[in-house]
């Protein structure tokens, strides 16, 4: 009997001595930032779609936005861009392509080129003015 307590407590000074040095280990965390904030995000408002034709009317080669408003600054300041998706029964028939904003006059022209495209080609676009 007396030979268990003295392993049992050999055992236990043992499993002291793993657990001591398992907690005095370090690990080294960076400094980070962590945060939370909102913002509005308001629609952008087309007053007018054009589709500009070739000569003989079946091919596409640019469409034209007009938006309501100034985006000028917004352009300039804060990188606004237009993306136009084409897309046929739910499909893009191709990648989104960048669009160029025009000069502002009463209305914001947004120009999209999509050079030899049929008008059979696609059902539906979408225009995506982002920052």
């Amino acid at each position: 009997m007396r030979m268990s307590r003295v392993l049992l407590a050999g055992a236990a000074v043992a499993a002291a001595g793993i657990a001591t040095s398992a907690f005095t280990a370090s690990n080294t965390v960076e400094d980070s930032v962590a945060g939370y904030d909102e913002a509005t995000v308001s629609g952008a408002t087309t007053e007018q779609v054009d589709y500009v034709l070739n000569a003989d009317k079946s091919i596409v080669d640019e469409i034209r936005f007009e938006l309501v408003g100034d985006y000028s600054l917004d352009v300039a300041n804060e990188g606004l861009v237009a993306w136009l998706t084409v897309k046929n029964e739910g499909t893009n028939i191709f990648a989104p392509v960048q669009c160029d904003f025009e000069t502002f006059a009463v209305t914001h022209p947004v120009s999209c080129d999509i050079p030899g495209t049929e008008i059979d080609d696609f059902d539906s676009i979408a225009l995506t003015v982002s920052e």
